[in-house]
């Protein structure tokens, strides 16, 4: 299997990329000429990934960036009011990493924003998956979040989101509860969680004509299991799988069973 790097391309990268996604927090393992991008969705990280990307590292070149979302200085970018925002600047890393030929996965506001870049040009990429996608019904998580909020209301919020709660550790909720005491960070937050529940995709999913796998939690309390199959309606050709015992993140939730599914799709994808 391929060896973890953390990208460090700084001198091939144009201005425009560095200001948007940040080369350091960039996650790349194995090589070839295949590759697929992972995206994260707004709590997550390129971490969440990481076992996932291991198991298809030794076939494939895998890549998943830190998006501009991330409560550490530096990595968050105010300008960012709508998914179009993210969208650009995914496409700007795709370009500068010369990432071609490429499947995408997406999980929660990373599916969306998948989704978006997919359906500007159907040539974009070879294949999508999408996981816990936001875009059609999304409950919010954050529901009720102030500046401030308790430790109590950070541990609450993460276990509605996952359905493993043994995932959810003492280390987890402090380094979460510390990120958002930010005043700044929780009206950032607020606002890409608005931007995500008012984008729907109706009208870019008929759009889509790519080879297309949709992989839900069955216990996906944010996007209940209805919304995996109202994307398969929509989407024309695409596959449906549940994984049992998953919640909103099945890809860190159950990475063994994410990373089967991609090994059985990622080849008819790449098949020509």
């Amino acid at each position: 299997k391929g060896s973890s790097v953390l990208l460090n391309r700084s001198t091939n990268l144009n201005s425009k990329a560095t200001a948007g996604i940040d080369p350091a927090g960039v996650v790349e393992m194995g090589g070839g000429d295949q590759t697929v991008l992972f995206l994260h969705g707004l709590f997550g990280s390129p971490e969440h990934w990481r076992s996932v990307m291991q198991r298809l590292a030794g076939q494939y070149r895998v890549i998943a960036p830190q998006l501009p979302v991330d409560p550490k200085p530096g990595r968050r970018q105010n300008g960012i009011n709508a998914i179009g925002d993210l969208s650009d600047q995914v496409a700007e890393l795709v370009e500068t990493l010369q990432i071609d030929p490429f499947v995408i996965c997406g999980n929660s506001l990373g599916g969306l924003v998948a989704i978006d870049l997919c359906s500007r040009r159907n040539d974009y990429a070879k294949g999508l998956v999408l996981a816990g996608s936001a875009g059609l019904f999304e409950k919010n998580p954050i529901g009720g979040m102030r500046p401030r909020p308790s430790r109590e209301f950070v541990r609450n919020t993460v276990c509605g989101i996952v359905h493993k709660k043994e995932l959810v550790t003492d280390e987890l909720v402090d380094d979460w509860h510390s990120s958002i005491r930010d005043r700044d960070y929780v009206r950032f937050v607020l606002r890409v969680s608005r931007a995500t529940r008012d984008r729907s995709v109706e009208k870019e999913l008929a759009k889509l004509d790519l080879p297309t796998m949709i992989i839900w939690g069955q216990e996906d309390a944010i996007t209940p299991p209805e919304t995996g199959r109202e994307f398969q309606r929509r989407i024309k050709g695409s596959k449906l799988q549940f994984i049992e015992d998953c919640g909103h993140a099945p890809n860190w939730e159950q990475p063994e069973a994410f990373a089967d599914l991609l090994d059985e799709f990622l080849p008819t994808c790449f098949a020509d």
